[in-house]
């Protein structure tokens, strides 16, 4: 795939910055809908993957600034109520996390030859395998 054009890469960052608040956002949803001692077990793995997807949306709109471009967000989302499982909680979070993973790794070769944008979505792709694969051996 051959890099992208500046107006390109700020839409691409958009979209990835909205994927990462909504993250955020289902993140938030699914820690309310988890009851008794799955809530009691899982507040903190929640929490901490809420305060991370805000950090990554906040350094996507960092790099959209550094674009000289301002941040626009699109997001459409809708997200079911009523409890659920640990297990399903844990499910619904593979897929919107293989999702950024994916979204990430096809971004990489589309800034090729932008250092510092290249340096941040490798980091992002590392950082993203890490959550897939933490969710993926606490689903064992």
């Amino acid at each position: 795939m051959k890099p992208i054009k500046h107006a390109e890469i700020v839409d691409e960052l958009n979209r990835l910055m909205a994927e990462e608040l909504e993250a955020f956002l289902r993140y938030f949803q699914l820690r309310y809908r988890l009851r008794g001692v799955d809530k009691l077990a899982a507040e903190n793995f929640f929490q901490k993957a809420m305060e991370e997807t805000l950090e990554h949306a906040e350094a996507i709109a960092a790099h959209i600034r550094v674009l000289r471009e301002t941040p626009t967000l699109n997001i459409k989302l809708e997200v079911g109520g009523g409890p659920v499982s640990l297990k399903e909680a844990l499910n619904d979070a593979l897929v919107f996390e293989q999702e950024a993973l994916d979204a990430y790794k096809d971004m990489l070769p589309r800034v090729a030859g932008d250092p510092g944008l290249e340096d941040f979505i490798r980091k992002q792709i590392a950082t993203e395998t890490e959550h897939v694969q933490e969710i993926t051996m606490l689903l064992e």
